[in-house]
């Protein structure tokens, strides 16, 4: 009984140094064995087994040249695994059950698929103040806020690719048809770290949404809150844009941004 005991502790040793040879190598693309061992606090023989035991998996790679170590190709594969399996509906629904408990308007998941902005999640209002948007729907990129959150965090030169695809049609007469308009309310955007739609896709609406990144840093999600403008005046925007970029920041998190 004790023996087996003493095995699961070593085990168990056995797996803690491995991780913090793994996390050693996670601070440079190439390290000596020197310098494994001083982060690792290890010494270097002791270093050296699980660096040559993580070898034997791929987990580890050694540069014949130089002598150096580095991460190797099979926890590439493992961690785009991991990428793969995270559903950003799945991991975006407590945030946003969240904010509908916290604001009680609704919100909306979407993402960029083909060039256009597709709702892929809706959580309504208990008292929606018009026909309820659906998922598979789509938004136009310079009149809402979804839309505009993902143009914000966009680099200039694709956002202006996406604007540039057509004329900026007018929804409601408070949607931004010029260009500059439009522009100058992006670099608000930015600054803020969320976008508004001011009654510009449907009047008597106001939306507030901020951009989700994915694993690489690409803004390709975007979440929001919308009601009606008497819910949402503008004294409680900045409230609400503060709740919905705090959620979006921790989705993005969520999927290894």
């Amino acid at each position: 009984m004790v023996r087996r005991a003493e095995q699961s502790n070593y085990s168990l040793e056995s797996i803690d140094r491995m991780a913090l040879v793994l996390k050693a190598l996670e601070q440079a693309p190439e390290q000596t064995l020197e310098q494994i061992a001083r982060l690792s606090g290890l010494n270097e023989s002791t270093a050296l087994r699980y660096l040559l035991s993580l070898s034997k998996h791929e987990m580890v790679e050694r540069n014949e040249a130089s002598g150096r170590f580095r991460l190797g190709l099979s926890l590439f594969r493992l961690g785009s695994r991991s990428i793969e399996y995270r559903d950003i509906v799945t991991l975006s629904l407590p945030v946003m059950e969240r904010l509908l408990a916290q604001f009680g308007e609704s919100v909306n998941l979407a993402t960029r698929q083909q060039g256009q902005v597709m709702l892929l999640r809706v959580l309504e209002s208990a008292t929606p103040t018009r026909k309820g948007a659906k998922a598979g729907e789509t938004d136009a990129w310079h009149a809402t806020s979804l839309g505009k959150a993902l143009l914000a965090a966009m680099p200039g030169a694709e956002a202006t690719s996406i604007l540039k695809g057509g004329p900026l049609a007018a929804y409601t007469p408070t949607t931004l048809t010029r260009y500059d308009d439009l522009l100058r309310d992006l670099e608000r955007a930015q600054t803020r770290g969320y976008a508004i739609d001011d009654e510009e896709s449907v009047e008597g609406l106001r939306c507030v949404g901020a951009a989700i990144r994915d694993h690489a840093g690409v803004p390709r999600y975007a979440l929001s809150v919308s009601g009606p403008k008497s819910r949402m005046p503008y004294q409680r925007t900045e409230e609400i844009g503060t709740a919905v970029m705090k959620g979006a920041a921790e989705v993005s998190r969520a999927l290894g941004a």
